[in-house]
Parts: structure tokens; C-alpha cells; sequence
């Protein structure tokens, strides 16, 4: 199968599961035999843009006429079975949808996060869930200058979600959406999206076959230093009791957590480290925490512990509900609630049930999320798109020759 594969990558600099998970797909197709033309834009080119250009780029987030126009021409050379669709903010736009659209090819959508639906992506506002604009004129967003903290900067992200959830345009040009959980489907399922368009397919995570050996010997959190991933929370519910505390990342408390060290010496905060050294110490966990207070889309760090065969403590909150297993695969706790975190932590770093846990946990690994299933399920999706496709055109046919008969 032939497959256009469009995504405009995050800057450098901004981290971004979403690069890896696009990029790692376009690997894991072509490996597998498939035609991957990968049309990909980088936003750390903007800062190479001319005063001009650079003023224009709100608009054109909106509606690139040149992306489009681009695209056009690389489709119409290259004829894809089907068109893959990942992130269009800020370079390619919407605009993308319709050039396939006119070419009469297959669209693929993946929503990897809230994107048309809020100005931030995230549902998120003051550290903590937002749904505010879901399903409504973005104006809140505007109001309280979500994207980036400026009014300024948010406007046409506001303009965008506003004009095309008006129009309906990634309704009418995508014929199937993939999302990542349950949550994100009903999310935008609430916003006025066509449900049975979607399908729903986690992200996978690559795996060495290296797996812990015994209980392991700390609990991890790995990730944001930050208030919506629920650190503070976890710094409170913190006791030495419990063991030992290894934190792995960087953000806004991370002084919080050094001070926390320098009084605490079964708290170690190591800070951002490359991703297999990340992997190295997440093997050796007793269980991983993931506390967040805002939503989370999937929650890779989840999937990552239990691919070692490490249990997850993590907020009963978003995706992070579908994925943990409340007393099988780790525990669920409340967002925002430290002596429950605690509680569920000193549950889940028992030794035996460390075990036993993390057993359970590697197995679901296996049954859901290895690379070798998110092949067979990609592949399934792109043949149901290119079916439901043809049948949208041939009731299109049979609509007109009856308005003509």
C-alpha cells in the first residue's frame, strides 16, 4: 500500500511525544513493506521566515492556500492509496484536507491531542481540566489567552477551531479518525463529531524484551516537573516509609524537588536524561507514579512501565482510567488527593504485589500495545478508510443520477 503521511514536527527544543509517535509509525509501515511518501513541515522553520511571512502565519494557520496547492501536486505525482493526516498546526493547515479531498483519495485522521476542539490542545486552563469551549465558539479561550498566555497569540487558534467546526471541515474531508483512548473519542464525540468515524488505536511502545527482575528497588516518576502532572502532589504524599523516590525530568518545581532532596535523602532527583537512560532506571522501579491533574490524551510513560513489567500508579483521570487496571496492572488514585496517592503508592510498592502487579501489567503490554499490533491494526484502518471511502462516493453517485433521473 501506498501511504502520503503528513505531520508538521514540534520545534526542537519542545518535547513531544507526537514526533516520535509519527515517526516511529512511518518506520514501523515502511519495515513492513508498505510505500511511505513522508511530507513533513518543522516549526523551528518559522524562525527563518521573512517579516512578511511570519505576520501572515496566523492567517494561514487558518487556511494555507499554498500548502495546499503544494500538496496538490505531490499527490497528484505520487497517487497514494490513502492520505495520512497527523498535526497541521501551523504550517500545513486544513487546507491539506481538501487538496486530498479533490484528488478523491482515502483521509486518515489522527487527533493526538484537543487541537480543534481548544486553543491549547490540552483541555487544560490554571492547572487543571477545562472543557470550556468543548462543543461552543472558542471566545473563553480567547478570554483568558489560553494558548501561551496572550490574547494576541490564541486569537487564531480561536478563529480556526470557530471556522471549521462551523463548517464542518474535517468532517467532511476525513474519512476516518484514530485516536490514541476511549477519552479523546467521547471528548470529541461531546463537541458534535460523527462517533462512528472513530476509531480508537494506542500508541505502541518498542521494547528490547528486557524486563525488571524481582520488585525493583525505587519508585519513579518520570516526566513534566510540573503542578497539571500532579509533582507537587506527589512531593506532599512523599514519605520516606514508602522507600525511595527517583525523580526523572525537568520543569517549573524541579527547585522544589532539590530543596525536597537536600533534606530528604530517600527523595533523587536526576533530571532530564536521554530516553534510554530514562528506560534503564524505569526497569529497576518498584512501581511507576503518574499523579496528573489535568488529562492526558494517552499516557506513554504508562505503557512504558508496563512493558518492563513494572506496575503504575497514576490519577483515575482521562486515558490514564483506561489504561491501569485498578488492583491488576497497579492502582488508581484521585487527582489532586496526596493522602491517597500515598496510600496507593505504599499499596502498590509492596514487594509481593510489586510482583504480581507488574506481571499482569507485561502481559497486557503484550496483548496491546507491542509494534507488531499497531501494524496490523494500522493497516486495518487504512483498508476501512479506503472502503468507507469508496462507499461515500458511490452514494454520492447513486444521489445525483437519482436527482437527474
Amino acid at each position: 500500500m501506498r501511504v502520503a503521511m503528513l505531520h508538521n514536527r514540534y520545534r526542537t527544543g519542545q518535547p513531544s511525544g507526537e514526533n516520535t509517535v509519527v515517526a516511529q509509525t512511518v518506520d514501523l509501515l515502511r519495515n513492513s513493506g508498505h510505500e511511505i511518501d513522508f511530507y513533513a513541515r518543522n516549526s523551528d522553520d518559522i524562525a527563518e521566515l521573512g517579516r512578511k511571512d511570519r505576520a501572515l502565519l496566523p492567517f494561514r494557520s487558518v487556511w494555507s492556500f499554498s500548502a495546499e496547492r503544494d500538496l496538490t501536486k505531490l499527490l497528484q505525482a505520487q497517487r497514494p492509496d490513502v492520505v495520512h493526516v497527523h498535526n497541521t498546526f501551523p504550517l500545513f493547515s486544513a487546507s491539506v484536507l481538501r487538496a486530498a479531498h479533490r484528488l478523491d483519495l482515502p483521509v486518515v485522521a489522527t487527533l493526538h491531542n484537543f487541537r480543534l476542539l481548544c486553543a491549547n490542545a490540552v483541555l487544560q486552563r490554571d492547572g487543571g481540566p477545562c472543557e470550556s469551549c468543548i462543543g461552543k465558539l472558542p471566545l473563553a479561550a480567547v478570554r483568558h489567552g489560553c494558548y501561551r498566555e496572550s490574547r494576541v497569540q490564541t486569537l487564531p487558534l480561536a478563529v480556526s477551531i470557530g471556522v471549521h467546526n462551523t463548517l464542518h471541515t474535517w468532517q467532511r474531508y476525513v474519512d476516518t479518525f484514530v485516536v490514541p483512548s476511549e477519552f479523546v473519542g467521547e471528548r470529541y464525540a461531546a463537541a458534535g463529531f460523527d462517533a462512528e468515524r472513530f476509531v480508537v488505536k494506542p500508541h505502541a511502545v518498542p521494547h528490547s524484551g528486557e524486563v525488571r527482575s524481582g520488585a525493583g528497588d525505587a519508585v519513579v516518576f518520570l516526566g513534566r516537573l510540573s503542578e497539571d502532572k500532579g509533582f507537587a502532589d506527589l512531593l506532599q504524599a512523599w514519605d520516606s516509609s514508602l522507600g525511595r523516590l527517583v525523580v526523572v525530568g525537568d520543569g517549573p518545581l524541579r527547585a522544589a524537588a532539590e530543596e525536597r532532596a537536600r533534606k530528604d535523602l530517600s527523595v533523587q532527583v536526576l533530571g532530564q536524561l536521554p530516553w534510554a537512560a530514562g528506560m534503564e532506571i524505569l526497569r529497576s522501579a518498584r512501581a511507576a507514579v503518574v499523579p496528573a491533574r489535568s488529562y492526558e490524551t494517552f499516557g506513554l510513560v504508562v505503557v512504558e512501565a508496563f512493558a518492563h513489567g513494572v506496575p503504575v500508579v497514576a490519577s483515575r483521570l482521562g486515558a490514564l482510567a483506561e489504561l491501569v487496571d485498578d488492583g491488576e496492572t497497579g492502582a488508581l488514585t484521585a487527582p489532586g488527593d496526596p493522602e491517597g496517592l500515598r496510600k496507593a503508592i505504599g499499596l502498590v510498592a509492596d514487594p509481593e504485589t510489586s510482583i504480581a502487579f507488574g506481571e499482569r501489567a507485561r502481559q497486557v503490554y503484550l496483548e496491546r500495545f507491542t509494534p507488531e499490533r499497531d501494524v496490523v491494526a494500522t493497516e486495518r484502518i487504512y483498508t476501512d478508510a479506503i472502503a468507507r471511502h469508496s462507499a461515500s462516493d458511490r452514494a454520492r453517485m447513486a444521489g445525483s443520477g437519482h436527482e437527474h433521473g
